[in-house]
């Protein structure tokens, strides 16, 4: 009998995503998802990050395990979900898939979210630290309006009573 050692593959979450998984979230974000028409989204918190300036990945909708993995621990000012948590406030991009800004990393793509943004998510008493990030995707690109954005965001802000 030959001993069967685990391989990491694509399709395999890896260590950190798997202990840092809050099932009540991921129920959650699946209804954000649905409510809100997006067909994928994320929820990073700040707890339970390591080091200040990190938000961690706590609840996935429809994300492949490449693109789980790869934001399952991220420093403040990467990506979409790091950028939102350093400037303190929503990051939207029209088109995911078509986006020269910096701010899509490539790796993201394989979510194949056009219309996408992330939500920082504050506690109502304390403005100056984000406590989560929601990010939500949808299949067409868009742009989206402020009115949009602060509707989107008052329904991320939702996650604080699971979270």
């Amino acid at each position: 009998m030959t001993s069967m050692t685990p391989m990491t593959t694509a399709l395999t979450l890896n260590e950190t995503v798997l202990k840092n998984a809050r099932p009540e979230v991921a129920v959650w974000l699946a209804e954000f998802v649905v409510r809100n028409g997006g067909f994928v989204g994320s929820v990073h918190l700040t707890e339970p990050a390591e080091r200040e300036g990190e938000i961690v990945l706590v609840a996935a909708h429809n994300l492949p395990p490449s693109v789980q993995n790869g934001t399952a621990t991220i420093p403040f000012g990467k990506g979409m979900a790091g950028t939102a948590a350093e400037r303190r406030e929503p990051v939207a991009i029209s088109d995911f898939q078509a986006d020269t800004t910096g701010v899509a990393v490539p790796g993201g793509r394989a979510a194949q979210s056009r219309g996408s943004l992330t939500l920082p998510v504050h506690t109502p008493d304390e403005d100056a630290k984000p406590v989560a990030v929601v990010g939500l995707g949808f299949t067409e690109s868009r742009d989206f309006t402020e009115d949009e954005l602060a509707a989107y965001g008052e329904d991320a802000a939702t996650v604080l009573t699971v979270a």
